[in-house]
């Protein structure tokens, strides 16, 4: 009995008490640690309310913990393939017409960067230095559509690299970490998406030597910066920068996003919307020059809602445009049945995002966009042209993004 009892209080010791663990063991603590914390952090956002933001805030967590271990665990700067962030693992305010490609790259070394187009309307490139969008990195090159010489196919190949290289070539500078890259889509239809892959020159057919235990360590704890990061960041970056910036159910007016790390020529404008089931916030959108324009939802957690079984997001191609040169899009709970509905799903609470593309020069202050809070009742009233949409229609819609987000994702 004596011995069953001291066998017990050693199972109860710490580690450091019991046996001091090894290095793979400490990094994997770390890890586990970093998943209880950033829990905690979680639950006491003011964005942890209602039964759909809690669900959110998981959601959240749980992409934040996959997003870690593929950027931090299975990617590898030497044998590199993209990580793709599409309506399967959101975060960041996410456009639904793109789908994200992430590659780490060794700064100042060589890569190819091959693929096709396909249907996507535009296509661009970026490397980052460190994170920039948690304010720990700087944007240090852009190579935009216009930029890109594509085969008569829809082919491409581009050079990543210290030195100018004939054709498509994009500078890798000595302090990049991060190549991203974005394929843009308007019209979701069933042609095939396009593809982009990634390889290191030189290492093509090299054998991939075993890895040891202090740099599979190393990557684990990669994986808990990168996962407490992505947790914390986007909650703050809503609360900071959308909750308190401005009143809710307005809008912002548009800004050029290059200055923080975004593309050339993409403008945006966002504002939070908070709605009872009867009230619906108009944004009115005067048709511009830029070569692309769209509005989505996103939750307080900073992710796209779902765009395939939900109508979270139009551009322009998919939006009915007014008479007055406008087009009006109508956030509600319940179906309003004007064509251009936003679907929050359960969500009385989020964030609209508005984004231009290809914009030459600046966005004239008449072509801003506004906002204006109704009730539902009232709609056809203050939109040109009010026209009803079917259920049967809306759900023709749905299953046309479904199929095409299947295509383009490969699922």
């Amino acid at each position: 009995m004596r011995f069953l009892l001291l066998l017990a209080a050693c199972l109860m010791l710490p580690l450091s008490a019991a046996s001091k663990p090894d290095e793979l063991q400490a990094a994997y603590q770390q890890l586990l640690d970093t998943l209880q914390q950033s829990e905690q952090v979680i639950r006491q956002s003011p964005s942890f309310q209602s039964e759909a933001e809690q669900v959110g805030a998981y959601r959240h967590l749980l992409r934040s913990f996959m997003k870690g271990i593929e950027a931090g665990v299975l990617q590898d700067a030497d044998f590199p393939y993209f990580r793709i962030l599409d309506f399967w693992l959101r975060e960041g305010g996410d456009n639904p017409d793109q789908r994200y490609a992430f590659s780490p790259i060794v700064g100042g070394e060589s890569y190819r960067v091959w693929g096709k187009l396909g249907s996507a309307v535009r296509m661009e490139l970026q490397i980052y230095s460190g994170r920039p969008w948690d304010g720990s990195g700087r944007s240090t090159g852009f190579m935009s559509f216009e930029d890109i010489e594509f085969a008569a196919d829809g082919s491409f190949e581009i050079w990543v690299s210290a030195n100018e290289q004939k054709g498509n070539w994009l500078k890798n500078p000595a302090d990049a970490t991060t190549l991203f890259a974005r394929h843009i889509y308007a019209d979701w239809n069933d042609e095939a998406t396009g593809e982009i892959h990634i390889d290191r020159v030189g290492y093509e057919g090299k054998r991939k030597p075993p890895e040891s235990k202090a740099e599979l360590a190393a990557r684990i704890r990669a994986a808990a910066d990168m996962f407490a990061t992505t947790a914390k960041t986007w909650p703050q970056f809503v609360h900071k920068r959308f909750l308190q910036a401005r009143p809710v159910n307005t809008v912002l007016p548009p800004y050029d996003t290059y200055s923080q790390g975004g593309a050339k020529g993409r403008w945006m404008s966002a504002g939070h919307f908070e709605l009872t089931d009867e009230q619906a916030l108009v944004i009115r959108i005067p048709d511009t020059s830029a070569q692309y324009q769209a509005i989505q939802l996103a939750d307080l957690w900073f992710a796209s809602l779902d765009h395939d079984n939900l109508t979270s997001s139009l551009n322009a191609a998919q939006s009915r445009l007014a008479p007055d040169g406008a087009y009006y899009y109508v956030i509600s709970l319940r179906d309003p049945g004007y064509k251009n509905w936003l679907d929050p799903g359960a969500l009385r609470r989020g964030v609209f995002l508005l984004r231009w593309d290809g914009m030459l020069g600046e966005i004239p202050k008449d072509q801003y966009p506004s906002a204006q809070l109704l009730s539902i009742k009232d709609l056809p009233q203050h939109i040109p042209e009010f026209s009803v949409t079917t259920p049967g229609q809306r759900e023709h819609t749905r299953a046309q993004r479904r199929r095409h987000l299947q295509i383009r994702s490969h699922r």
